[in-house]
Parts: C-alpha cells; sequence; structure tokens
C-alpha cells in the first residue's frame, strides 16, 4: 500500500527521492503517524512534498490510494486545456435573442462532444461557439454563455454549467499563479549570503556531538561565531497608471520583503511608468532622492529589484522630455537613466506583474527587457529572478 503511494507520486511528476522515502518509513516505525490516517497524511505531505505547487498532485495521489479516490485519466490533456485556457477572455454581452437561440444540451451529448474536441482541438480559441475557450457560447471552457455545458474554472462562478470538470477541495498551486505575502517570503528567504560575523559565542552543536564523540563521551563545548545574511536589497516599484491593476500584488512584495527582518538592509523607492532623475520615497509627501544619488549609494552593494510593467508610451521612454510630468528638469532620456541604472547594479532583476503572453504586444516591454533580466511576477519567476540575484 505504501509503495504504491511512491508510485503514484512519481507518476504524476511529484520530485519524491529515495532518502525522503526512507524518511518516511523511519517515521512510520517510530509510530510518528500516531496510527492515524490523517496524522499519516500530515507527516508524509511534510517530508515528501517541498514545494506548496505539489500539494494539489500529492491530494490525489493520497486519496488514490488511501480514499479509493481516482487519478487523472490523463493529466497530459488537463495540462493542455489549462495551456488553452492561462488568458481567458471576458464573456462579451449577447442578446436575448442570441441567448435564445443556444439549445441546452443533455449531459450524455455534452461528453460525446467533448470527446470530439479533445481529439480535434490543437490551440487555444477564444470568443467562440464551437471549441474549449473562453468569453463566447461554446459549451466548453470558461467565462462562456451557453445555457449548459462543462465548466474548466478552478471555482464555481454561478453560471448553468452541467458538470465542472476540474473541481476540488484544494485548488491546484501551479507555479503561474500570482504570489501571495507567505510564497513571497519563503521565496526571498533563498536570497541570502551568509557569513560569520560577531564573537565566537554561539554553540556549534554539530561541531560540539562530533568532538564529545572523539573523546569517548567527555563533552568538549565547541564554539562559533553567528552568521549572518549579507543581502541588501533595493526594492524599486512602478507606481500608478498602468499599474493600479496589480497594486495588491505589489503591495504583497512590498509588505513580504519589508516584513522579512532577513536582509542586512532594506531600502524602498518608488518611480512613475520609468525611472528617470527622481526616486521617490513617499509618494504622498512628493519626497524624492535623485536617482544618480541612489546609484552612488547603494549601487555594486545591494541586489536590486525593480517592479513594473514596462508598458509604456515609446516617447516616454526613448525622448527626452517624453513624459508628461511637468517637473521633469533633464534632458536625458528615460532609457538612458535605465541604462545607467542598470550598469550601478550588475546583480538585478525586473519583475513583471504583466503576463508574459502579452510582453510582446508593448514596444518598450523587450526594450527594457535587454537592459534588465526580466520575470513574471509569479511563483515561478520570482524563484527565477532570486536565483538571477545570487
Amino acid at each position: 500500500m505504501f509503495l504504491a503511494l511512491y508510485h503514484s507520486l512519481r507518476a504524476l511528476k511529484v520530485p519524491v527521492s529515495l532518502t525522503e522515502w526512507l524518511t518516511l518509513l523511519e517515521g512510520l516505525a517510530k509510530g510518528l503517524h500516531n496510527d492515524s490516517l490523517e496524522d499519516f497524511y500530515y507527516l508524509s505531505r511534510s517530508l515528501l512534498v517541498k514545494d506548496v505547487a505539489y500539494y494539489d498532485a500529492f491530494d490525489q495521489a493520497f486519496a488514490y490510494c488511501f480514499k479509493d479516490g481516482a487519478l487523472p485519466d490523463d493529466l497530459a490533456t488537463r495540462e493542455k486545456i489549462l495551456e488553452w485556457l492561462q488568458d481567458p477572455r471576458m464573456p462579451r454581452p449577447f442578446s436575448q435573442e442570441e441567448l435564445d437561440r443556444l439549445k441546452a444540451l443533455p449531459l450524455d451529448e455534452l461528453l460525446r462532444q467533448l470527446e470530439e474536441r479533445l481529439r480535434d482541438q490543437k490551440e487555444a480559441h477564444n470568443g467562440g461557439k464551437k471549441w474549449i475557450g473562453s468569453g463566447g457560447t461554446s459549451p466548453y471552457g470558461i467565462n462562456g454563455s451557453h445555457p449548459s455545458g462543462i465548466s474548466f474554472s478552478a471555482e464555481r462562478q454561478g453560471g448553468r454549467a452541467a458538470l465542472q470538470a476540474f473541481a476540488r477541495r484544494y485548488r491546484n498551486l501551479r507555479h503561474d499563479l500570482t504570489l501571495d505575502v507567505r510564497q513571497i517570503g519563503v521565496a526571498l528567504k533563498r536570497l541570502r549570503d551568509l557569513r560569520d560575523s560577531g564573537a565566537e559565542e554561539i554553540l556549534d552543536m554539530d561541531a560540539t556531538i562530533e568532538k564529545t564523540c572523539r573523546n569517548a563521551g567527555e563533552i568538549d563545548l565547541i564554539f562559533g561565531r553567528e552568521r549572518e545574511n549579507q543581502v541588501r536589497l533595493l526594492l524599486v516599484m512602478d507606481s500608478g497608471g498602468s499599474m493600479e491593476p496589480y497594486r495588491d500584488l505589489s503591495e504583497r512584495l512590498f509588505s513580504a520583503a519589508h516584513g522579512l527582518n532577513h536582509f542586512k538592509d532594506f531600502r524602498a523607492f518608488y518611480f512613475h511608468n520609468c525611472v528617470y532623475e527622481n526616486l521617490y520615497t513617499n509618494l504622498d509627501t512628493d519626497e524624492f532622492v535623485p536617482t544618480a544619488e541612489v546609484m552612488r549609494e547603494y549601487g555594486k552593494n545591494y541586489r536590486l529589484v525593480i517592479v513594473g510593467d514596462a508598458a509604456m508610451s515609446p516617447y516616454e521612454l526613448m525622448t527626452p522630455h517624453g513624459t508628461l510630468e511637468r517637473y521633469r528638469t533633464s534632458n536625458v532620456t528615460g532609457h538612458e537613466w535605465l541604462r545607467q541604472f542598470s550598469d550601478a547594479f550588475p546583480k538585478r532583476a525586473w519583475l513583471n506583474p504583466l503576463p508574459e503572453s502579452y510582453w510582446n504586444q508593448y514596444e518598450t516591454v523587450p526594450t527594457v527587457a535587454g537592459l534588465f533580466p526580466m520575470f513574471p511576477m509569479t511563483l515561478e519567476g520570482l524563484g527565477r529572478a532570486v536565483r538571477q540575484l545570487h
């Protein structure tokens, strides 16, 4: 039975190592599961799953092995559908006459037609009446207007779907979902450079045990120096305008970074659309620090993270005085300021909340990405950005 759990997890692409599996068996031998299936669930999940993104797959495997749940018949099909629906279109308004022409289908006919769609469909379709997609009158997908159908939304949307295909108690935590404060904090804690600091006054437990064993049981206390994270972080965030839809996400990142107490030093500044001659410390009172001063003071000693959609008028990026800010006095273009900024901070990353599939729709986003390694503001993107900053 336990071996079935191991093979089920591997089948669902959960990265479980043999060492982790042996550790679970050791915990069972010691009775850490308290002869309880619920306690065994939490014990096995804590030992076998290293990333919350795999919680959903773990639940499926556990249900399959211990609660007669069903594993997905075709995980590739599920992922394919999720990929098609990654950037859903919102439902467009239909007239009552158009809606009246739509015919509700019985469930058996819906399932038969769905098999045909899955066999024939090769790519995403949105706003239509036949294929799996969004925002149209097709019976299959999300955000649709059909009087019946099969919804692929992770949650109930209050519609008229006859069947919710992907409904489960726990929503799948995919790597491309946007972040919450805890996830951001966990990712940022990986950004560290530990070095010895201070006096030798911290008990080194591992070294003490090893030395005591070598002394045939005679205790020999070993002290070492405290290790401190040497990373200094500079967070520079775009605010207002096109960033307003992402305000909550930016606030989560700021809250996580500010509340970590993890970095040797943490500083935050703001800008609007593009970095120019000033960076703001308080937008409400228009308090600012000259950008040149920020580069001189923090420069090569700080890791730089910029948050912004980089979506602006090309004039704001490439033309002196191209911005509408009437307080600008410099003739330097926004692109030149960004170039100087990138030169001043060798360890830098740009987090973009705009969906990655939209980046090439804006002329300025690829231009900015040529100066700053750019990553989507998702769990997976933040992980890549942290690795870039090391």
